[in-house]
């Protein structure tokens, strides 16, 4: 009709159904416990976040031994999501996985979980698989970002980009879903996008837009670096489990597709690393 007003979301991903590989390196996960865990995730992305984010997907589990960095990754899939036991593991750790995903898919957006990093955190890995299966599905490049209120005391004036990372400022909330523990994630509310006093998050927890969860944080783009903002302070172990995955976490992610860019395009933040 004409006149009608523009509906359409100004944040998120576009609608439709993404076909995810989840790849089990672990030797401690067993298949029927993996399976469980995938299945419930997608029960999950297609119940509670498809309805609020527009994006639901298939995800399919795969037990793969990386040795010889070689195996069948379906066409159709369209991201894949590594999960082992230890970061420095010399054949299913963090660099051969990467360079397993580089020689073979290479371009698909790709997430890691890690035991040892989950250990770290005091969380359960279902709950890390949850977090990156949703930040895959809403932010799959890595280059989103939505305007909102510089931090007070940041120094800086008017709005600036925010990441747009679903789960980041929720991390420490969970529910279950068939038993398996998965995390809470905000909604479109959280980055301004929707009726005032909409729910910011799933679980309907007390959050206002683009504020932070105790156990969760949330970045913005000062036009130099990325800054972080913590809803509680770092513990040792926190701190070390951030830098077991800086050199290969979405920031650094981020910074290799943002860097070739102009950082002046619209819904770019200029890349940086997290403080």
């Amino acid at each position: 009709m004409s006149g009608a007003p523009d509906l359409a979301p100004r944040v998120g991903p576009p609608p439709g159904v993404v076909s995810v590989l989840v790849v089990n390196v672990s030797t401690t996960i067993d298949d029927d416990t993996f399976d469980r865990a995938v299945a419930a995730v997608e029960a999950q992305v297609n119940t509670d976040f498809q309805p609020v984010w527009g994006v639901g997907a298939s995800l399919a589990a795969r037990r793969l031994d990386l040795g010889g960095l070689r195996a069948n990754v379906d066409g159709g899939t369209q991201a894949i999501l590594y999960v082992g036991d230890h970061t420095s593991d010399p054949t299913a750790g963090i660099s051969s996985v990467f360079g397993y995903h580089d020689r073979t898919r290479s371009g698909l957006p790709y997430a890691f979980v890690y035991l040892d990093v989950c250990t770290l955190r005091g969380e359960p890995w279902t709950c890390a698989l949850s977090h990156e299966v949703l930040e895959l599905l809403a932010d799959p490049d890595t280059t989103s970002t939505a305007p909102g209120p510089a931090p007070e005391g940041s120094g800086l004036e008017g709005d600036v980009p925010f990441s747009l990372e679903v789960c980041d400022p929720t991390q420490g909330d969970r529910y279950e879903i068939d038993g398996v523990p998965v995390v809470n994630f905000v909604t479109r509310a959280y980055f301004g996008d929707g009726p005032v006093g909409a729910a910011t998050n799933f679980l309907e927890l007390d959050l206002p837009p683009f504020g932070v969860r105790p156990g969760g944080y949330t970045q913005y783009d000062d036009g130099a670096t990325m800054q972080r903002i913590d809803g509680s302070p770092l513990d040792a172990a926190m701190q070390q489990a951030q830098m077991l995955m800086a050199e290969h976490r979405r920031n650094a992610r981020r910074e290799a597709i943002l860097r070739p860019l102009d950082p002046s395009l619209p819904g770019l933040g200029a890349p940086g690393r997290t403080r």
